[in-house]
């Protein structure tokens, strides 16, 4: 009877834990840690912590992950990919010249499509982490690279020369950053105050 009981629950066990690899895909994981990470800092992306605070067991991590690190490999990848390539790849969707691209940017990185990652503070603590971590500095250079010539690109579509286009993306992205810094507005005040800034830095339209 015993020996039943037993097997019926490592049954019970080993079926609890394929259900959770199967509901739980490898951005829930990602998800949660960039959580962690705008709450309590890089120390708080644990496997033990990730896994309370989504209800689930350990081995849901190890099935995505072969560890920690290689957990921030994926969240940086992530990082790259989605808040960066994907919101340019969205702003350039809805067409128009650099002025009209310009104002859809603001809306789409002051919009809620960061908040299932942290929210705003989440970009302010990627940067926090990349002075600790070595491993993070590339990632970010990149990233902002890649954006600060993309703002300048339309910063040049809306009228600017190349000189002033990127003076006028290097002055966007650091109010930008400063905002998310300072986490200090609500999200609807950072657009209002990004928005004003877009038309201090663009030429006005003639008469």
């Amino acid at each position: 009877m015993f020996a039943t009981v037993l097997a019926v629950g490592q049954y019970a066990a080993v079926w609890s834990v394929m259900a959770n690899r199967r509901t739980l895909s490898a951005e829930d994981w990602i998800k949660s840690a960039f959580q962690a990470l705008s709450s309590a800092g890089v120390q708080a992306i644990r496997a033990e912590r990730l896994a309370r605070a989504l209800a689930v067991s350990k081995g849901s991590f190890y099935w995505h992950f072969a560890d920690v690190p290689a957990l921030h490999t994926a969240m940086l990848t992530h990082w790259e990919t989605f808040a960066t390539e994907q919101i340019i790849l969205d702003t350039d969707a809805g067409g128009g010249d650099g002025r009209a691209r310009l104002a859809r940017l603001v809306e789409i990185v002051t919009s809620d499509l960061s908040d299932p990652y942290g929210g705003l503070a989440t970009e302010a603590a990627i940067r926090d982490w990349a002075r600790h971590d070595p491993q993070v500095g590339p990632s970010l250079a990149r990233v902002d690279s890649r954006r600060l010539a993309y703002v300048g690109r339309l910063f040049g579509l809306a009228g600017l020369d190349s000189g002033t286009a990127a003076r006028a993306a290097r002055l966007y992205y650091t109010a930008l950053i400063g905002a998310e810094h300072l986490n200090a507005s609500p999200r609807l005040g950072i657009r209002a105050d990004l928005q004003h800034l877009l038309l201090v830095l663009l030429p006005q339209p003639g008469p």
